[in-house]
């Protein structure tokens, strides 16, 4: 992508670690941070399931538009999206400026982070059978998510480790708004991991 970054998107699975890493990301890179599926509760005034169980996915998806419509005039933002939102093509989703992750999970290992998570109340697990729902869904969007820019495995690692291979893979699109600022990221990581290596001697 040529030019700076001005906004890096999550994209992924449900499960994928989007909402849990993307706030490390932003404190790193010292940007905010916005996630579409928060925001899209607040706009619609009800939770995600409510608004499934409620109105269907079709509302879902209206207020999804409008959340990531929102979100896309914010500058220095990490923003975690929804499982769907890669793969809607009714959305802008390639804006100029904007870097997308694959946070890369395989179902079954989503499933069982959403599982263990205590997230029971999410859509996708409502029905008889989690995981082959998510398969196929995964099936489905995975052509999608091959379009981000930037893909980054997640299954082995902890969200600060996912965080700091985001931000290396980043630091070659100059990520901090201008030459400091990409100096200033290599930094951080470079801090990141002296610490990390520390705590594990």
């Amino acid at each position: 992508m040529a030019g700076i970054p001005r906004s890096v998107w999550l994209v992924g699975l449900s499960g994928a670690g989007k909402s849990t890493v993307g706030p490390i990301l932003a404190e790193r890179l010292g940007w905010g941070f916005l996630d579409l599926d928060d925001l899209a509760e607040t706009l619609g005034g009800r939770t995600v399931s409510q608004v499934f169980r409620e109105d269907g996915e079709a509302a879902f998806r209206g207020l999804e538009a409008e959340a990531s419509a929102l979100a896309a005039g914010f500058g220095e933002v990490v923003v975690s999206t929804g499982g769907g939102w890669m793969a809607r093509r009714d959305l802008d989703r390639a804006a100029e400026g904007r870097i997308r992750v694959w946070l890369r999970v395989r179902p079954e290992v989503a499933i069982h982070r959403l599982s263990s998570g205590g997230e029971a109340e999410r859509p996708l697990l409502a029905g008889p059978d989690p995981e082959g729902t998510l398969t196929a869904v995964f099936a489905e969007r995975e052509p999608a998510y091959a379009e981000a820019e930037v893909s980054v495995e997640t299954e082995g690692l902890g969200p600060e480790e996912v965080a700091a291979e985001v931000l290396r893979c980043l630091q070659g699109y100059g990520t901090g708004g201008s030459a400091e600022g990409a100096e200033q990221g290599m930094m951080m990581e470079t801090e990141t991991n002296t610490t990390e290596a520390g705590q594990r001697s």
